[in-house]
């Protein structure tokens, strides 16, 4: 979540508020074809939003930006306390100013005031951010000869009379031939995201990454890549604490207009984009996507019922699960695998978390929809199994086919992995007669090999119960191998019961140290 300094006093200096009216609890933190994109099959958020307006709207435009100082920064073309006057010729509607809003703890906003008259220009003012410290202000405002063509500028907070904007710089690649928007930097102040349509991009608007340097300007603007940016507009980002970029586009597929989109940052580029849903996104324009908390947040629309072209709205959003699942079997029989240890990795190859595989070898993870995961899977008897990058935007369904190690021959042994059973039961699971069919291999490959099995069981029940259950276990072995095809007098079955345990811990064994007792071992005769 963000963390923005309480500071009622500065907010005073720009917004013109009366200290005594607005001590409010804060809303902050209170909780590769670009042809073919807009078809009917797309990746789409389960997330569940709440929508309502927000009170503050006009019959004018009003576009949220960005918060300073607990304060909501929005700009609008109406006239309410601005400075100058004048109307952009484009729209036939007063210029674009700069307000603030106050919120209370619920979110809701109050009248907005205007904000810094310092940054106000003939033209319009468009979309601002700040660093993550608030002394520095970003911000961009149309040339004096097209209100539609804006440019980009920073300037800083004066320490000393603590009460205005000062030393404003135009960023190095502003030109007159198009136009840079929507900035928007990065938690820990190292990136600007800003839209643009400067030449060289994929078409319309694209998205771009600028790098902060040491005097806090951005330089070396970089176009995000095709699997961002499209024929169309791609505008409005918002990169959240968690390295989410929100962005709104009409080129990728939507519902209509300028839809919402969520892209996460990693390692090599983006994830593809995630459409945020027909519950937040409508058949008109969709943008300005600001996240107050983790489940809070603002959006700008001019959808139907709007009280003018562009709206102001508060959402709430229930977080949808997203699940990769799936089952483990062994590859040419389709047996499903209990017991199977199955580890979630992701991109950077970390363990993010493990299961072990239920009496049907079933799995079920829950995930991050904008990241992109491995899966290792491990069984004793088997091979490691790997399943590479898996999509999880939707809900994914996997198999992890493992496949069985041979048996390991001795002079006096034939050792596989464990046969199971269950406790107090002699009947063999389908996942041991796997286990036993190495055996049968070794067998028929060596006809004149013979072998006792011998069985154990854990300490649990008495002494002479357990000696009658292993006897069952290790005649059930040795009647599946006779049934396959094995010469009875070549396998011979001997039931120890507890007699000889592998750990001292009588009747205080974890579970897994009673599965191991209940065991089978082959040898050689």
């Amino acid at each position: 979540m963000y963390k923005i300094t309480k500071n009622l006093f500065l907010t005073s200096i720009f917004c013109f508020i009366n200290l005594a009216t607005v001590a409010q609890d804060s809303f902050i933190n209170s909780d590769e074809s670009t042809t073919s994109r807009r078809d009917l099959n797309f990746a789409i958020s389960n997330d569940i939003y709440t929508i309502v307006p927000t009170g503050i709207n006009s019959r004018l435009s009003d576009v949220g930006s960005a918060f300073f100082m607990d304060k909501y920064i929005m700009y609008s073309s109406r006239r309410t306390g601005a400075i100058g006057g004048g109307k952009d010729e484009n729209t036939n509607n007063p210029y674009n100013s700069l307000y603030c809003v106050n919120m209370d703890k619920n979110g809701n906003l109050s009248k907005p005031y205007f904000f810094a008259s310092i940054l106000d220009s003939k033209g319009n003012e468009g979309g601002l951010t700040f660093s993550p410290d608030q002394k520095k202000i970003y911000y961009t405002k149309s040339t004096d000869t097209n209100s539609k063509n804006y440019q980009l500028y920073k300037s800083k907070f004066d320490e000393e009379c603590k009460c205005k904007w000062i030393e404003e710089l135009p960023a190095s690649f502003n030109d007159a031939t198009y136009s840079i928007e929507n900035p928007t930097i990065s938690s820990d102040g190292t990136k600007m995201y800003f839209s643009s349509n400067m030449p060289g991009g994929y078409g319309g608007y694209d998205i771009y990454v600028a790098e902060i340097d040491k005097d806090g300007m951005p330089v070396n603007p970089k176009n995000l890549g095709i699997n961002i940016n499209t024929l169309n507009d791609e505008k409005f980002p918002y990169i959240s604490p968690t390295n989410e970029i929100y962005f709104s586009s009409n080129g990728h597929s939507g519902f209509g207009g300028l839809d919402l989109f969520v892209t996460k940052i990693k390692r090599y580029g983006y994830s593809n984009p995630l459409n945020l849903g027909k519950t937040i996104n409508s058949e008109a324009d969709d943008i300005s996507y600001i996240l107050a908390s983790k489940t809070k947040g603002y959006v700008t629309s001019n959808r139907a019922g709007t009280l003018g072209s562009f709206d102001i709205f508060r959402f709430d959003v229930q977080k949808a699960p997203s699940i990769i699942k799936g089952t483990a079997t062994e590859k040419n029989s389709k047996i499903l695998l209990p017991n199977t240890t199955v580890n979630l990795l992701d991109e950077y190859d970390k363990k993010v978390a493990v299961q072990t595989t239920k009496e049907n070898g079933s799995f079920s993870f829950d995930v991050n929809p904008l990241e992109s995961y491995s899966i290792v899977a491990n069984k004793d008897g088997y091979l490691d199994f790997k399943l590479p990058e898996i999509s999880s935007a939707s809900n994914a369904a996997v198999v992890l086919e493992m496949i069985q190690k041979k048996a390991v021959i001795t002079e006096t042994a034939l050792i596989i992995e464990n046969i199971y059973f269950d406790y107090n039961k002699a009947s063999l699971k389908k996942e041991s007669t796997l286990s036993l069919n190495k055996i049968y291999d070794v067998l028929v490959a060596r006809p004149e090999m013979k072998i006792t099995i011998n069985a154990y069981t854990d300490a649990r029940g008495s002494d002479k119960y357990n000696l009658i259950l292993s006897e069952k276990r290790a005649f059930e072995a040795t009647q599946y191998l006779i049934k396959r095809g094995i010469d009875k007098d070549r396998v011979e079955g001997k039931g120890y019961g507890e007699s000889k345990p592998l750990f001292d811990c009588k009747s205080n064994c974890t579970e897994d140290q009673y599965i191991a007792e209940r065991r089978v071992e082959f040898t050689i005769k």
